[in-house]
């Protein structure tokens, strides 16, 4: 008996439909028949639901990213899915977790997207071992004291697994709404998305890391996208050549309208208020190699420079100074 337990309350990290509740129930129940011991029944139950539950852990953490960097793991799990996953992970923390693991549908999940998110060992097996603890010493408790009533104990599991089955409805509804609203958001600000990708977050030491050239593409890409100056010839041009240059996807769904004025002026205090002069001459200057340096979009460079120049809060005659470096920087033997 206590080895079928133990092997229930593992194999529910692993498929969730088992009814690992159920059979932690039946074995406290059975307690009163002298066939277990409520200690035993806990302590079994919870030691192989919290070594199922990390083991599950251990390989999404091993083999989660792997997994989902392959052609059919990306359809199942996009990079940027992930990178919410991971987000959202450090910003709940154990909390997160702890609460979580209460929850019919969510329970499952909770460790191998903690794998996924490399989130440290410790951070994910104290709220996994917590929850575990209190969900099946409760459990354990329950069945013993209502001692022969199993119609009674079932009907209290329905009910607490029933609440608890809203309230992740509830969440799971939550969540999908506020990630939709956050999309819909960034598609309506995606030269401000694609700006602050590439200036990069700030470093642990202070300082921003080394500009991406392929983020910096993405963001002229954008900035053509959003320009109503330029005719659809023109960014048909410039999709086609940093499309072959450096693999740049068209955009998801239909392109964002060109921002208004005030809009930009927004965009321009939110990057300069967070984001060094320096940094942001920087990005001009990575733009220029990244789309210009080759001469093959050169009719759009004065254009698109300009409007750089403008989301970036920087004047025109810096934006010149910074196109000048470029070009002195990409010229044969300099």
């Amino acid at each position: 008996m206590y080895a079928f337990l133990a092997a229930i309350a593992a194999v529910e990290n692993i498929v969730p439909p088992v009814p690992a509740d159920l059979a932690v129930l039946l074995g406290s129940f059975l307690s009163h028949q002298g066939v277990t011991t409520p200690v035993a029944v806990f302590l079994l139950v919870w030691l192989a639901n919290v070594s199922g539950a990390l083991g599950v852990y251990f390989a999404a953490r091993r083999y989660g990213r792997r997994l989902f960097g392959t052609a059919a793991g990306r359809r199942l799990l996009t990079p940027e899915a992930l990178a919410v996953i991971e987000r959202e992970y450090l910003r709940f923390g154990v909390v997160g977790i702890f609460f979580g693991r209460f929850l019919p549908g969510i329970r499952a999940v909770v460790p191998p997207f903690a794998g996924i998110a490399n989130l440290s060992a410790a951070r994910a097996a104290i709220p996994i071992a917590l929850a575990s603890g209190v969900w099946y010493g409760g459990l354990t408790i329950l069945g013993t004291a209502l001692g022969a009533n199993w119609e009674r104990i079932k009907a209290i599991l329905s009910g607490l697994n029933r609440t608890l089955g809203w309230i992740a409805l509830v969440v799971v509804v939550a969540w999908v709404a506020t990630a939709w609203l956050r999309r819909r958001r960034r598609r309506r600000e995606r030269v401000l998305v694609a700006a602050n990708r590439a200036l990069g977050d700030r470093l642990p030491t202070g300082e921003h890391p080394a500009i991406d050239p392929r983020a910096a593409a993405l963001l002229v890409l954008e900035l053509a996208y959003a320009d109503e100056a330029l005719t659809p010839d023109d960014r048909e041009l410039v999709e086609r050549h940093l499309r072959a240059r450096w693999g740049l996807d068209a955009p998801a769904g239909p392109t964002a309208p060109a921002p208004a004025q005030g809009r930009l002026a927004q965009y321009r205090e939110r990057l300069a208020g967070r984001f060094g002069r320096g940094q942001r001459l920087a990005l001009v200057e990575s733009m220029w190699q990244a789309a210009f340096s080759d001469g093959a979009i050169g009719a759009q460079e004065d254009r698109l420079m300009e409007r750089a120049g403008e989301l970036l809060g920087l004047s025109a005659a810096e934006v010149s100074e910074a196109r000048r470096r470029s070009r002195a920087a990409a010229r044969p033997g300099a």
